[in-house]
């Protein structure tokens, strides 16, 4: 929990960072990595649930409701870290992200309804439910994915 906070504190400084600096390029370039660093933590939360879902891994009500909540809070994480002119280093995030500002929100805000849904259906242990609410977080995730991230170079 400790280092989760810590994380999360991280991404905040360098949010703050990185709007008080974004004309300049060391700080743009380091905001851009914790942004992708915070999209691997998630990556990194989300696909063991997805092997649970699939049947690949045991199925443990506590634990997998623990991961949908350090989801959760990762969720939050990478959305203050998109600022202007931080599309560099290995960030693939396309100009659309502050050319549509509307629609990146409201796919934000999709994928973080998503992991709440998740998050709390985890809470049941009902395995129907909760590989429904993990099929939609997927698909929030690609429609995302499809609008606002690049290819990998």
């Amino acid at each position: 929990m400790m280092k989760l906070l810590s994380s999360t504190l991280l991404c905040a400084a360098l949010a703050c960072s990185a709007v008080s600096h974004a004309a300049d390029p060391a700080a743009t370039a380091a905001t851009a990595e914790a942004r992708v660093q915070a999209f691997k933590k998630m990556l990194r939360t989300f696909e063991p649930l997805g092997l649970v879902v699939r049947d690949r891994e045991p199925y443990r009500k506590e634990a997998f409701a623990e991961q949908a909540k350090t989801l959760q809070t990762l969720a939050r994480d990478p959305w203050p870290l998109f600022v202007p002119g931080s599309a560099v280093g290995k960030s693939r995030a396309k100009p659309e992200v502050w050319s549509q500002p509307d629609a990146f929100k409201k796919e934000q805000q999709g994928m973080i309804a998503a992991v709440d849904a998740l998050a709390s259906s985890a809470q049941t242990g009902d395995m129907k439910d909760i590989r429904a609410k993990y099929a939609t977080l997927a698909n929030t995730c690609k429609s995302c994915h499809d609008s606002f991230r690049s290819a990998p170079r």
